[in-house]
């Protein structure tokens, strides 16, 4: 955690809810969309605005990460260890309560903030803009949460106030709310024919498709044309494994055609096998492909297809991984190339930095633009300017689906 974080004392009382200020029956919050997440800004015990990424897989509010000139204060404290996902040990934390939240029309005082020690996320530099925490449970159970991907505009309800007639246009999804945490029963098929039901977490704050654990299903065959891969981080240090193509997913009625799925390692996800409760994740690249509605006190997810419903799936058509130094500031550099894609055939390497694609600077491109020449369709060519230890190159990367 960056220096900047003040703790004080505040009247030790029990955990209150969000609500809303003013009597007001509904709330619309502009979002920012960056990798799938959807990030709203929130206030900590009047600090500035800080970046929160809304995440229905996490079951209170993180605070990771403040600018070197950010300060904040917060509230009695005790220190905890946390387990989750990947190879590492896991890590400290420190749990505040008595703090005061404050975001466009919603407010709520007596909130408990876990404060990671290590920014192991590094989600500023991932996501190319200051992203300070997660928001998850808490948000959820107070209110009905409309997410419209199109319009990039989350919607926050009183419960039992989401109008009906809008209910009516969706499909009902039944959730199971355990432990803070949305579970929903899907249908898999793999490339060979089978049929698996899966019992996954929603995870609006996982970026991808599909996380799911291959050793809770030994049935089913992994299909046989995959790629090694990085998969992110969790709380216990780097995720690693395989990914491949199934040849759909069922969700409700809705019949998704072949979906990338991440399958971790045994030792990346040995902390989740333990607790025996679920098959994986279900992640933004399904949910953003319709207008989302989530209602934990009715245990349903409404879902209604927007534009991008009937867009192919695209896992990493460049093989490269791109970050943000310096978060805020458009300048972009390679941190992974996959072994044998495109990116590793065009020369590019760790540490390259993208100067220009098809001409354009990307000095005017925040990361989501630029991102996007990398993910249009496979066989496109971008001629790339890239600068590699102060010496500038150039070179072409014809995109591919690896999967």
């Amino acid at each position: 955690m960056s220096s900047g974080v003040a703790f004080g004392q505040a009247a030790s009382t029990e955990e209150g809810g969000l609500k809303f200020s003013f009597g007001r029956k509904k709330v619309r919050i502009p979002f920012e969309l960056v990798h799938n997440l959807v990030i709203i800004p929130i206030q900590i015990n009047n600090s500035k605005p800080l970046n929160f990424v809304v995440d229905t897989g996490v079951d209170r509010t993180l605070l990771m990460e403040m600018g070197v000139f950010d300060s904040i204060t917060l509230n009695n404290i005790e220190r905890l260890y946390l387990r989750g996902l990947g190879k590492g040990a896991g890590i400290e934390a420190i749990l505040s309560s008595g703090n005061r939240l404050n975001f466009k029309g919603v407010e709520a005082k007596n909130q408990k903030v876990l404060v990671l020690e290590e920014n192991i996320f590094n989600l500023s530099t991932r996501l190319g803009m200051e992203v300070n925490g997660i928001i998850g449970y808490p948000l959820f159970k107070d209110f009905v949460v409309e997410i419209d991907y199109d319009n990039r505009v989350l919607t926050l309800y009183k419960p039992g106030k989401y109008p009906e007639k809008k209910a009516s246009k969706s499909t009902v999804i039944p959730l199971v709310i355990e432990n803070a945490k949305p579970y929903v029963q899907v249908e898999a098929t793999f490339t060979d024919g089978e049929v698996c039901p899966l019992r996954l977490i929603v995870d609006s704050g996982m970026s991808s498709s599909m996380l799911l654990y291959s050793p809770t299903f030994p049935e089913v065959k992994i299909p046989d044309k995959r790629i090694e891969a990085y998969l992110g981080r969790g709380l216990n240090g780097d995720i690693h494994g395989e990914i491949a193509r199934l040849e759909a997913l069922q969700l409700g009625p809705f019949t998704l055609k072949s979906p990338p799925a991440s399958f971790p390692d045994t030792m990346s996800i040995r902390y989740a096998l333990g607790m025996n409760n679920r098959n994986g994740n279900l992640g933004a690249d399904v949910l953003q492909r319709f207008k989302v509605v989530f209602d934990y006190g009715n245990s349903r997810m409404l879902l209604r297809p927007n534009s991008r419903y009937k867009k192919p799936f695209y896992y990493n058509l460049s093989g490269l991984e791109l970050v943000t130094p310096i978060p805020g500031f458009n300048f972009y550099t390679v941190s992974q190339v996959l072994p044998n894609s495109p990116a590793q055939r065009a020369g590019l390497e760790p540490g390259d930095a993208i100067i220009s694609i098809n001409g354009i600077s990307c000095i005017e491109k925040s990361l989501g633009e630029v991102l996007h020449f990398f993910q249009t369709h496979p066989g496109r060519r971008l001629h790339l300017k890239v600068s590699r230890n102060y010496k500038p190159f150039e070179t072409t990367l014809q995109l591919q689906d690896l999967i």
